[in-house]
């Protein structure tokens, strides 16, 4: 439930009332062809606008090109506001609307079958899910959230106002900041993938003795691996996002702010700067180190350093403008071999047993 009156004390800074009701109440957030008058609805284009206005949601939200006309469109009991950037908009606005909370504490503050080891430490007002197990030393900050069957190992940490989804696994001595949320069946500080092999070739482990620190407002999606170090820690930096389905291997070191989307691989012992950002079913390898401020193009690979800032594509990586080119090459390479094919029979080269013509 949001009031528009909440919208222009909390948030003016971002929004601008254009007109009508500012006692409207909303209860539900719709696309345009779903609202009605309790609706609270975002609008970027003039289609969207004229369904709206037929619609006569409790509160309008539009971008700004729209400002003008939709101060007069729009029925007068309809509050209205324009934002510059629809995506911020949503950012600040859609979680009033969030249940997220309310379903973790359906349960209660601790649900009878969560088992917690008698040496763990619960926070106020944390919410404990069904048959959830928290180990020995294991610290549960303030106001978090702990899903059904989810497992917080021994001597792990959670920091306050962080949501762990239900089976989520956080190994021992790992560490999870603040504001972080943690989809389901993620694993954070599973063993690495490290082995030495004997001389008959039979694999022996390596132990994995460190964990993984996890900075504040990180989000990991669903069914991400992440390992621990071997003896120091794999980071995950704060302010970064990863997207579903991704690994990071041990003793890597995520920069703050990076967005890795899914199906994002790598390998051990990397570095990858601030800001980082990728597209789907990239690949990094082990043992590089990547600048700050770089852009992957989907299904891209890094086999070495990248040293400076910029856009990148491809395999092997080439700056995003020559890998393009490269891209458009790729797919004329049949007609250029047939092409090449003419002028090697015209050249009389295309016989190898051919003496090669005296220069």
């Amino acid at each position: 439930m949001l009031a528009a009156q909440t919208i222009q004390k909390d948030h003016a800074a971002v929004f601008t009332w254009l007109s009508g009701d500012l006692q409207r109440v909303a209860t539900e957030c719709r696309v345009p062809p779903a609202a009605g008058p309790d609706s609270l609805v975002f609008v970027g284009d003039q289609a969207q606008l004229e369904c709206v206005r037929q619609r006569k949601p409790a509160i309008v939200i539009v971008q700004a090109k729209l400002a003008t006309h939709a101060a007069t469109a729009l029925d007068e009991k309809s509050c209205c506001f324009s934002v510059c950037n629809i995506s911020m908009g949503m950012a600040l606005i859609l979680k009033h609307f969030d249940q997220k909370r309310a379903r973790f504490e359906q349960w209660g503050a601790r649900h009878p079958t969560a088992i917690v080891h008698a040496q763990a430490t619960l926070g106020q007002g944390a919410c404990l899910g069904p048959y959830c197990v928290i180990g020995a030393g294991a610290r549960i900050g303030d106001g978090c959230l702990i899903g059904s069957h989810a497992v917080i190992d021994n001597g792990a940490r959670i920091g306050a106002a962080s949501v762990i989804h239900p089976h989520v696994f956080i190994g021992a001595g790992c560490e999870v900041g603040e504001r972080c949320e943690i989809h389901p069946h993620t694993s954070i500080g599973g063993d690495g993938f490290g082995y030495a092999v004997d001389p008959d070739g039979k694999p022996r482990k390596i132990s994995h003795l460190g964990n993984v620190l996890i900075g504040d407002d990180v989000e990991i999606g669903s069914n991400c691996a992440i390992d621990r170090a071997t003896l120091t820690s794999t980071h995950i930096r704060s302010g970064v996002k990863i997207d579903n389905l991704c690994h990071i291997a041990h003793n890597c070191d995520l920069g703050e702010n990076g967005f890795y989307t899914a199906g994002f691989m790598m390998g051990g012992s990397t570095t990858i700067g601030r800001q980082f950002s990728t597209g789907g079913n990239s690949v990094v390898t082990g043992h590089v180190t990547i600048a700050d401020n770089v852009s992957l193009s989907g299904r891209s690979s890094v086999t070495n350093d990248v040293t400076a800032p910029g856009h990148y594509a491809g395999y092997p990586l080439q700056p995003l403008k020559e890998a393009m080119k490269t891209a458009v090459s790729i797919g004329q390479l049949n007609k250029i071999r047939k092409n090449l094919q003419r002028v090697m029979k015209h050249l009389k080269l295309d016989d190898e047993s051919a003496d090669p013509p005296v220069p």
